[in-house]
């Protein structure tokens, strides 16, 4: 090999790796030339060693890459998949499908992962126990057969990929002899006004997607109410509206077992009206959501009168009712009888019981209604920036219920005397519930007036058991208390 060649070998081998001396060494092999072939045993010998060296180098080098790269896909998140029913539950896998961690969101996933660890498993084993476990614990049952699967992949196409194949999945697993599931799907985008929904209201992001987009299909739906409700029931009013969500796909039906049906909401409401099925010319009876309850809407006529009903899904309560006919309002209609007082008697009554001049009042509204059995007259007028709304009983006169509001201050009262607060009502539900406020959840409270009288109807939830209690509203008396496994 010429000295040139060599040169320049030994030049690229060292140019990243040593000081610059080469010309130097080289300098002292031209001066001695005697003993050139030893010299270049020498720097063969060196040379060697020294490639040897950079070998050992490099392959501690590529090693520590693919060491690094091989520790960061096996403990880097690939993927987020929530699962909820009642129970959230989030798991977090790597790119291979290897769990890196189980999170439970709230107290039900805790009873449903127990002791177990998934840190390791496959995301199939994990599933199967994770759906296993709901079902032993009674989560998923034929009352309610509904779980959301939510995916969050920052690659559309895995993100797809998982999400079809864990909806297969979980559709298998509850294929089971007492029950058929129904599983819903969907890829969750990245989203910050989704995270920080999910975090206020104490939901999966996953959730909080699919409540937005029911609302975005009825805006009259609020997501605090929405948040609360579980899967099954999203899932029921999903398919009452009728239109499929975009970014959503379902497979299988909700179970509506839990309720009374649409045909017994038909019956009650004919019931409530007095109407025999036969002579009713056309109903309807849909599922929906109003004032935080499932309902039934019932529509239907009889001769020239249409009713508008509203039946509670689970107690078949008549919660709302509404008859008209053509050409206006048939006081003969109602069972309760006829109005006794002229509307502007009540108007006076109003005004009277407001203490207000009426050359000063405007009047918004003046209705005749049907509240629960009773013939009302519904007031709205307006004096000095104040708005008042009274209903009056339009057979006898008496104030049944009045709200006045102002400047974003608001309040409300009975004829029978000033009402309790609704912190006050809270504190009598839950001593009477034997139950500390830390516990409860999903707490709800509506102030109503029914049969003229006016109570603050309470539900919460401690655990898996509900509770509905009525409290006077004047007296603090608990009127009602109910309680049930959910």
């Amino acid at each position: 090999m010429k000295n040139r060649e060599v040169e320049e070998k030994i030049r690229t081998a060292f140019h990243h790796a040593v000081p610059d001396v080469l010309e130097s060494v080289l300098s002292d092999c031209r001066e001695q030339k005697g003993t050139v072939i030893a010299l270049t045993e020498n720097k063969r010998k060196s040379w060697i060693k020294a490639a040897a060296g950079i070998a050992a180098a490099l392959v501690l080098t590529v090693g520590g890459i693919l060491g690094y790269a091989g520790y960061r896909g096996q403990n880097a998140v690939a993927s987020t998949i929530s699962l909820d029913v009642n129970p959230s539950i989030e798991i977090r896998v790597n790119k291979y499908e290897k769990v890196l961690e189980t999170i439970a969101l709230n107290d039900d996933a805790k009873v449903v992962l127990g002791d177990m660890d998934f840190k390791g498993s496959s995301l199939d084993v994990t599933m199967n126990a994770l759906i296993g476990s709901m079902l032993r614990n009674g989560y998923l049952d034929e009352l309610a057969n509904s779980i959301l699967i939510s995916v969050d992949n920052k690659d559309p196409d895995l993100g797809a990929a998982l999400q079809q194949k864990l909806t297969q999945e979980v559709n298998a697993l509850l294929e089971t002899n007492s029950f058929t599931g129904s599983v819903l799907s969907q890829t969750v985008s990245d989203d910050d006004e989704l995270k920080t929904l999910a975090e206020t209201y104490g939901i999966t992001p996953g959730k909080a997607q699919l409540v937005q987009q029911l609302i975005q299909q009825n805006t009259l739906y609020s997501f605090e109410e929405l948040s609360q409700l579980s899967v099954n029931e999203l899932n029921l009013l999903i398919a009452a509206n009728n239109t499929p969500l975009e970014n959503t796909e379902v497979v299988g039906s909700a179970s509506d077992k839990s309720y009374i049906g649409a045909e017994k909401a038909k019956e009650i409401a004919f019931a409530h009206a007095g109407v025999a099925a036969s002579d009713v010319g056309f109903s309807k009876a849909e599922l929906d959501f109003d004032d935080g309850r499932i309902v039934y809407e019932v529509d239907f006529s009889s001769g020239t009168v249409e009713y508008e009903y509203e039946v509670d899904a689970l107690s078949g309560a008549v919660l709302k009712n509404e008859q008209d006919q053509e050409g206006g309002w048939n006081a003969t209609s109602v069972p309760t009888g006829q109005a006794d007082i002229s509307t502007d008697q009540a108007k006076s009554i109003a005004l009277s019981h407001a203490g207000i001049d009426g050359a000063n009042a405007v009047f918004y509204k003046t209705e005749l209604d049907q509240d629960d059995g009773m013939l009302v007259y519904e007031l709205v007028f307006s004096v000095d920036g104040l708005e008042y709304e009274y209903d009056i009983n339009a057979s006898t006169g008496d104030v049944i219920k009045y709200e006045w509001e102002q400047s974003g201050q608001s309040g409300s009262a009975a004829s029978t005397g000033q009402l309790i607060g609704k912190e006050e009502a809270k504190q009598i539900a839950l001593s009477r519930a034997g139950v500390a406020e830390g516990d409860i959840s999903r707490y709800e409270s509506e102030l109503d007036t029914d049969d003229g009288k006016t109570k603050y109807e309470i539900s919460f939830h401690v655990g898996r058991v509900e509770y509905d209690i009525e409290i006077n509203a004047v007296t603090g008396a608990v009127e009602k208390f109910e309680m049930d496994n959910d």
